[in-house]
């Protein structure tokens, strides 16, 4: 269920950032400006932080030798 969220929270914060500069982009993406809030985009960062906190992504493990 995590992973639901997670992913739905990453759609949501993608949507987030892309809105307001739409208005700058293609003519046929200018209705999403129409949506969009003062202070979206700081919303968005916070949603993405959370969305990759649900989707807890592993961490690489690194070597304590070098590779050469």
């Amino acid at each position: 269920m995590k992973k639901v969220i997670g992913w739905a929270l990453v759609a949501a914060g993608s949507w987030m950032l892309v809105a307001p500069q739409s208005l700058t982009g293609l003519k046929g993406l200018r209705w999403m400006a129409a949506t969009t809030f003062p202070g979206e985009v700081l919303v968005g960062i916070v949603v993405l932080a959370a969305a990759y906190y649900f989707l807890d992504f592993p961490v690489p493990k690194m070597n304590d030798k070098p590779s050469h």
